[in-house]
């Protein structure tokens, strides 16, 4: 029996563990650090390398920009009214042939594209006649009308030629429309006769990086993409309207959208509609790398410190159950070890592919693992059973990373299974009599 002034040696042990875990939380968190640093030296590349072929880019086509003048006389004093009407056109197709590669960067790579795009379409006056037609009192006067096309980083336009409106090609010249940036052609002004309807068209060859989007910027949008690039993601606000063709040599994806699919109208007048309501309606695909080295990264950290508790847990079991006393310090460099194996993933990450990475940096810690409790146990029997457990543990760990749709299924089964079996292990054992006798190394 203790001394009533002498702490119960397995209390304290449980106490050391518990403080030595949250201490292990330390460089936890410098790893996750370093990861995030990581990340943003490789978003510091795309945007390096974005300044050369252009940023991700988002199309619009096409927009009628029609500036109209009311004046009128009240008091014997003369007032004006300008405003900005943007009509959006009645169809809009859009075929394009997408060539994606990727470009280094230092270590990093990062995806590019160049894409041709062929933009045809209708927009009719119709819209704006009740708009021209006549008020009593009122005069009205229509200012320079031109057609828009966004596109949101201009410097990556690698040949434009110009609009073609109704057969004939019209240059374009930087513009910007609704906070869009983009090129306008000039248009003839709209008269109070017949509506006229305006056949456009423009041949498009532009550059970006990482996302190609599109706006609906008509009744009836249709775009229709293709490319090389295997690992395509759709992304936007609307799905390809079929399940797209997607395959080792490329994609091929359509999109419909309709004026009725999006949350703003055909007709609008100076900032009723802004930039940010527009690009809430954009649609496309990215082209990312299969494998987000840093993104997995962050998912396997997120772990780190049940797997160590778990560690800890299975050690303090053996030790008490089978008599072989582990020193606190011995606890301390197991939890620094599996501290270390997430920053050797993310520096092998950064060079070879994750599944390559994880797996020479699970097999390194295994194999330390299995050294190390072979002589900590004084059996190397024990030392290939801790290796083994904790090769299944990293197994188990890889699945976790990699499947973001059962993650949370398969973490918890793992986690009632190993529960269970620690309680079904210890069912028998008698802790009052463990805690009783004093156990050298504690």
């Amino acid at each position: 029996m203790f001394g009533p002034n002498r702490i119960n040696p397995l209390l304290a042990k449980i106490i050391v563990i518990a403080l030595l875990t949250l201490v292990l939380l330390v460089p936890l968190s410098k790893v996750e650090s370093l990861i995030a640093e990581r990340a943003a030296l490789r978003d510091a590349a795309v945007t390096r390398v974005a300044k050369g072929v252009g940023y991700a880019q988002s199309v619009g086509a096409i927009m009628l920009v029609l500036p109209l003048t009311r004046t009128w006389v009240t008091d014997g004093r003369e007032c004006s009214e300008t405003k900005n009407y943007r009509l959006l056109a009645s169809t809009a197709e859009v075929s394009g042939e997408v060539h994606g590669e990727l470009r280094k960067s230092g270590i990093y790579r990062v995806p590019v594209y160049k894409a041709s795009l062929h933009i045809a379409g209708i927009t009719s006056e119709e819209s704006l006649m009740k708009l021209l037609a006549p008020e009593a009192g009122v005069t009205k006067r229509i200012g320079a009308t031109a057609l828009f096309l966004g596109i949101s980083d201009p410097t990556g336009i690698r040949a434009l030629d110009g609009i073609r409106i109704d057969g004939d090609v019209v240059p374009v010249s930087a513009a910007t429309q609704a906070g869009l940036q983009g090129v306008a052609a000039p248009l003839a002004a709209a008269t109070l006769g017949a509506p006229r309807r305006i056949a456009f068209a423009a041949d498009l060859i532009v550059s970006g990086t990482e996302r190609l989007q599109f706006l609906p910027f008509a009744q009836a949008t249709h775009v229709h993409l293709s490319s090389s690039w295997p690992n395509p993601s759709f992304s936007g606000a609307f799905s390809p309207n079929a399940v797209p063709q997607v395959g080792p040599h490329g994609f091929a994806a359509d999109w419909q959208v309709l004026e009725i699919n999006r949350d703003y109208p055909q007709l609008w007048a100076d900032d009723a509609i802004g930039a940010k309501q527009l690009a809430k309606s954009a649609f496309g695909v990215d082209f990312y790398q299969p494998v987000d080295a840093y993104q997995r990264d962050y998912r396997a950290i997120h772990y780190a410190v049940l797997f160590i508790a778990l560690t800890f847990m299975a050690l303090f079991l053996w030790e008490h159950t089978l008599g072989a006393p582990v020193h606190a310090l011995q606890y301390a460099m197991i939890g620094a070890a599996l501290s270390v194996f997430y920053l050797v993933l993310t520096a092998l990450s950064e060079h070879l592919d994750f599944g390559g990475s994880y797996a020479l940096a699970a097999c390194a810690m295994t194999l330390l693992l299995a050294v190390y409790f072979s002589g900590l146990l004084k059996s190397r029997t024990a030392g290939l059973a801790a290796g083994a457990a904790a090769g299944v543990c990293y197994s188990l760990l890889y699945l976790l990373v990699l499947s973001e749709e059962y993650a949370l299924l398969f973490g918890a089964l793992a986690l009632f299974f190993l529960l269970a079996a620690t309680m079904v292990g210890t069912r028998k054992l008698d802790w009052y009599r463990v805690a009783s006798s004093p156990r050298p190394g504690t």
